[in-house]
């Protein structure tokens, strides 16, 4: 029987929890799923060191902290934009989750709105689960080597990434 290892096809049902004990994935009633090939950074890593050496049937429970998962939260990420970056029929509230227009780069997930002021929105650009710890319970349902045709895309995009010229 197979483990969890490098360029190995992984398919599991999952359930996730923050710290606080909001549920993220998978319900009381049925789990989530997941799928993925060892080894080529399709997971954090903090998840993935988890999983390795596991086998089909595998049934665990396990925590990865906060500074494994997203880190933790950082006041300095809490910031003071202007107003002008937001349409200006835009109405904004606290706790509101925007994505600004001109940035230079598209942010991964929303921003948090923390405060509104006459002039500028106070921002929180931490990610929405850094500083909370995740909580798995994880049944790995299928463990066996990765076919050529899916291991391809993957072997493309680490050799791109090493040349830093990846156009997938």
């Amino acid at each position: 029987m197979s483990v969890i290892a490098q360029d190995h096809y992984v398919r599991l049902e999952y359930r996730l929890w923050l710290d606080s004990g909001e549920q993220l994935r998978g319900t009381p009633e049925g789990p989530a799923v997941l799928t993925f090939v060892a080894g080529y950074n399709e997971l954090m890593p903090g998840l993935e060191r988890r999983l390795r050496g596991l086998r089909e049937q595998d049934a665990v429970e396990f925590v990865v902290p906060a500074a494994e998962a997203f880190g933790d939260y950082d006041p300095n990420l809490v910031q003071a934009w202007s107003r002008k970056v937001f349409p200006p029929e835009m109405e904004i509230k606290p706790g509101q989750k925007v994505v600004p227009a001109n940035l230079p780069f598209p942010p991964e997930y929303p921003l948090t709105v923390k405060e509104v002021k006459e002039d500028a929105i106070i921002l929180d650009m931490n990610h929405p689960f850094s500083g909370h710890d995740l909580r798995y319970q994880v049944k790995v349902m299928e463990v066996r080597p990765a076919t050529p045709e899916e291991l391809e895309p993957l072997k493309e995009c680490k050799s791109c990434s090493e040349e830093m010229s990846c156009e997938h």
